[in-house]
């Protein structure tokens, strides 16, 4: 079956098809367009259907060849978690996940639609156990999503989480373990990856809107205009006297200790090295974070690029304008999902 990739972003909209060519895949179509105001978490039918207006219009505009689409949730809508069990049948394991997910999902559980994915099998002790990553997502939010959908004259057919999504595009299947980072706008989502599977996640708030009105309170600016300098001189010391950066330090300062949190709880409960930080999201093209995020962490640091392990189309790829290329890792890894 065709279908496309859709990341509806609380700032951006972005789509991308790709053309499968047995295990390869290559871009054939994306698209961005600006999204409407309070989007998706809404619950105004005017906003849902500017939503879907605005999905419709970029779908046309990107000449995308098919109607069925796979999109993702907001990580920081959903509640995930990594469970270990005793090794069960799979009829015992649906049966567990359930008791199981009571534990940690906040909302009662007739209000959530649950799902999971067997990582692996641990041999670490006498008694073989199965990890499970859990899923459970707000059932009103489904209910919109798909709404918005078929407003836009959509057939969904895959919904999944973002960084499912984002592990896949960036990701190779024998990857050793490494931190993923999402710096978006509202949120910034952390997951460690090792093998192609999401192992842990963890979201905060503190995200590119932080920095924005940082800036804008730092340096007595109107909220546009803090965003183009946030943009244009990200944390580099030699600009405007570093005055951006003085401003933004404190903020990443809370991204930095959550991603050292993440990279300690793995290695404590696993007992092997991150090595690596993989950074996407619009957040991450500011000028030297990852130069920051590099001497802070003491790892090596890296913007992920969705395009490497694609076959490459020089037609198609001619039109990505310089740097944008990470912001379509979520649709692109939606895109695969059959690969």
């Amino acid at each position: 079956m065709d279908f496309f990739g859709l990341d509806i972003g609380s700032q951006n909209i972005k789509l991308a098809q790709v053309e499968k060519q047995g295990e390869k895949a290559r871009l054939i179509a994306f698209g961005s367009v600006a999204a409407p105001p309070r989007g998706i978490l809404s619950e105004s039918e005017h906003d849902l259907t500017a939503l879907a207006g605005a999905i419709k219009k970029l779908h046309q505009e990107a000449k995308i060849g098919t109607k069925n689409v796979a999109t993702a949730l907001p990580e920081d809508q959903v509640f995930s978690r990594v469970i270990t069990f005793p090794k069960l049948s799979e009829d015992e394991l649906s049966s567990a996940i359930k008791w199981e997910a009571e534990q940690y999902v906040p909302i009662p559980l007739e209000e959530v639609t649950l799902d999971y994915q067997v990582i692996g099998e641990t041999e670490e002790s006498e008694t073989p156990k199965t990890e499970v990553f859990l899923v459970a997502a707000p059932k009103r939010l489904i209910e919109k999503l798909f709404k918005v959908l078929k407003t836009a004259g959509l057939n969904p057919v895959a919904l999944e989480t973002e960084v499912i999504a984002l592990a896949r595009a960036l990701m190779t299947p024998d990857s050793e373990a490494c931190l993923l980072v999402d710096l978006g706008a509202r949120a910034t989502d952390l997951a460690i990856v090792e093998g192609g599977q999401v192992v842990f996640t963890r979201s905060t708030s503190t995200a590119g809107e932080a920095l924005t009105r940082a800036v804008a309170t730092g340096l007595g600016l109107e909220p546009g205009q803090a965003e183009e300098y946030k943009k244009a001189y990200g944390v580099d010391p030699e600009k405007l006297e570093g005055k951006i950066q003085g401003a933004i330090d404190p903020i990443l300062g809370v991204v930095i200790r959550e991603m050292e949190k993440a990279i300690q709880f793995y290695q404590a409960s696993k007992k092997k090295p991150v090595n690596r930080v993989l950074l996407t999201g619009g957040t991450a093209g500011l000028p030297e974070v990852v130069s920051l995020f590099a001497e802070k962490l003491n790892l090596e640091v890296q913007i992920g690029d969705p395009l490497a392990r694609l076959e490459k189309d020089e037609k198609v790829l001619a039109k990505v304008p310089a740097g944008v290329a990470p912001l379509y890792a979520t649709a692109i890894g939606l895109a695969l999902k059959d690969l």
